[in-house]
């Protein structure tokens, strides 16, 4: 979501309401171009993002669970600086994408240590600089002169701002002031004088100021008659007032299905959608474009990773197997040459030779090494014939292992969509260390993981429990449920295991809404019809050696259900 500068203003305006006098308490680097402040303020607890990637905005966001284990050398250096700091002010910088966030510290010795960061929100020049006494301590992206002639950004450089320095903003002028401004500095036409004099007009509110004043743009402003002049430093007067009034964010759209974003309603707009605040229309944007690469969308990346490299493996394998379907050919060709090893067939590529081993006695072109004899050729046929036997033997192995695998990495992606709350990250993260899929951490859980994050519902019949991950799965049918519990999993789909636990007699009415539940909490909770398994915990079984969540049943009804969410469940 790109938002103009004019719109920018009321996020600087939302921001300092919000944060002024805060103190920022903790800093995380959640991806190379991603910073996460945790701020105190106004007796809450703030999460600041200020993300300047493919998607670069600042915002504040809700609560992220999941949170880098281990800070970066850049974070590590940034939080001595920064941490403990208490928030001055924010503002925007002349009206453009760049907004400033004042701090001052406490040292040891009564002083007073001042940092300004500079967030340049630029499209692909954003940044986040941290600046002492004028000079760049540090930032998010370096910028060396080969990168850009104009300004380089790198610790020890004196700090610059990007060279827009004759625009100014709108929103400290009155109406007089703007009216000189038009006169004094216009060039060319409407359109390019209202850019040239100004930051941070887009191209909805020029239009709405050009449409307001009654204008096309393309005027020459030094040609405009004076009243047409007055129309225009009143529109962007009323446009000033508006944005200093406004709150929230609209997405709108017009007649030609061309969406706009403002803090007010645009003539010839419609409005889309509503948000209360700017930054939960930020939030909502990276979360949907997935910009921002947080450990869980790390670990979904290495695992979707190594889905797709055990898949070509898989494939590998089953086209090796294919090839054994010729072992019986070649045993046969060895056969027939072994009865014909007196002919004389050296230096010939191919021979034709009635097939004595059936009944129909058909001729056979059996291809040669010209090089061999034919009894040569015989055991070269037969060497094939035991390394494909042996190949099928392993291969049918080695396939049987890479399908478990496949099935196992393919539950632990799944499970990631299932996590809310950090504790059940972290247990799909120790899940991965345990397996080898990501290297272990040397640093030490600050908490213990519980055996009770599973989901827990009731229903008038008994209880249900539900594992979020392959670690509750495992603990739900092998340790915690009773052998007269109901297991409930979808038939060759990833899901949860669902223990269902009656205080009555199973009837078709209670296993087919329990079912609804276990296709519901399923990858294929978004089909119509899903086969869910269902027997009774004694039947289950889990094979030695076998990956977590994995089991083996003796005996099992299926039933063709539609997902359905559980009444009582809250996401």
């Amino acid at each position: 979501m790109n938002l103009d500068g004019l719109t920018m203003s009321v996020l600087a305006k939302e921001l300092n309401e919000r944060l002024q006098t805060g103190q920022i308490q903790k800093l995380y680097q959640i991806d190379k171009t991603t910073l996460l402040f945790k701020i105190r303020a106004l007796n809450e607890d703030q999460s600041l993002v200020i993300t300047v990637g493919a998607t670069p905005a600042m915002y504040l966001s809700k609560p992220l669970q999941d949170l880098p284990k281990e800070p970066s050398s850049l974070c590590m250096f940034l939080r001595k600086h920064i941490e403990g700091s208490r928030i001055v002010k924010v503002e925007q910088i002349n009206g453009d994408r760049i907004m400033c966030i004042q701090t001052d510290k406490l040292e040891m010795d009564g002083s007073i240590t001042s940092t300004f960061i500079y967030v340049e929100l630029m499209g692909k020049y954003s940044n986040c600089i941290f600046v002492q006494d004028g000079v760049i301590l540090e930032s998010l992206i370096h910028v060396s002169p080969l990168m850009n002639r104009e300004r380089s950004i790198s610790p020890k450089l004196h700090y610059e701002l990007p060279p827009n320095a004759n625009r100014v903003s709108l929103m400290d002028f009155d109406y007089n002031e703007i009216k000189n401004l038009l006169t004094s500095f216009g060039d060319g036409t409407v359109q390019q004088s209202i850019r040239a004099i100004f930051n941070g007009f887009g191209k909805p509110l020029l239009d709405e100021v050009l449409l307001t004043s009654d204008l096309s743009g393309n005027e020459i402003i030094s040609d405009l008659i004076p009243t047409q002049v007055d129309a225009l430093a009143k529109a962007l007067y009323e446009l000033k007032i508006k944005l200093n009034e406004s709150n929230g964010l609209l997405t709108l759209i017009n007649d030609n299905n061309k969406k706009a974003h403002a803090t007010f309603i645009l003539q010839n707009y419609k409005v889309l959608k509503e948000y209360s605040t700017i930054s939960e229309a930020l939030e909502e944007s990276i979360h949907n474009t997935k910009s921002i690469h947080t450990a869980d969308k790390e670990l979904e990346k290495i695992l979707t990773a190594a889905i797709k490299k055990e898949e070509v493996r898989h494939q590998k394998i089953k086209d090796e197997l294919d090839d054994t379907n010729k072992m019986d050919t070649y045993k046969l060709y060895g056969d027939i040459l072994m009865i014909n090893a007196h002919l004389q067939v050296q230096y010939e590529p191919s021979i034709q030779l009635p097939n004595l081993l059936s009944e129909d006695g058909e001729l056979l072109t059996i291809p040669l090494k010209p090089n061999l004899t034919i009894v040569e050729n015989g055991q070269w046929y037969y060497k094939l014939y035991t390394k494909l036997k042996n190949r099928m033997v392993s291969g049918e192995y080695q396939l049987n292992a890479s399908t478990t695998k496949l099935e196992y990495l393919k539950s632990i992606l799944y499970s990631i969509s299932l996590a809310t709350t950090r504790e059940s990250l972290e247990e799909i993260r120790k899940e991965c260390m345990d397996a080898g899929i990501i290297k272990k951490s040397k640093k030490p859980l600050s908490y213990k993981l519980g055996k009770s994050n599973y989901i827990h519902l009731t229903i008038d019949e008994g209880e249900i429990f539900i594992g979020r991950n392959n670690q509750q799965n495992e603990y739900l049918t092998h340790r915690f449920a009773k052998p007269t519990d109901i297991w409930f999993h979808t038939q060759d789909i990833q899901g949860s295991h669902l223990i269902l636990r009656l205080n009555v007699e199973p009837d078709d009415m209670i296993l087919s809404k329990v079912a609804q539940y276990a296709a519901y909490f399923s990858k294929a909770r978004k089909t119509s019809k899903v086969p869910v398994d269902y027997t009774y915990i004694k039947n289950i079984k889990k094979p030695p050696g076998s990956p977590l969540g994995f089991v083996i049943f003796s005996t099992h009804q299926t039933m063709i259900v539609e997902p359905k969410k559980p009444d009582n469940y809250n996401e």
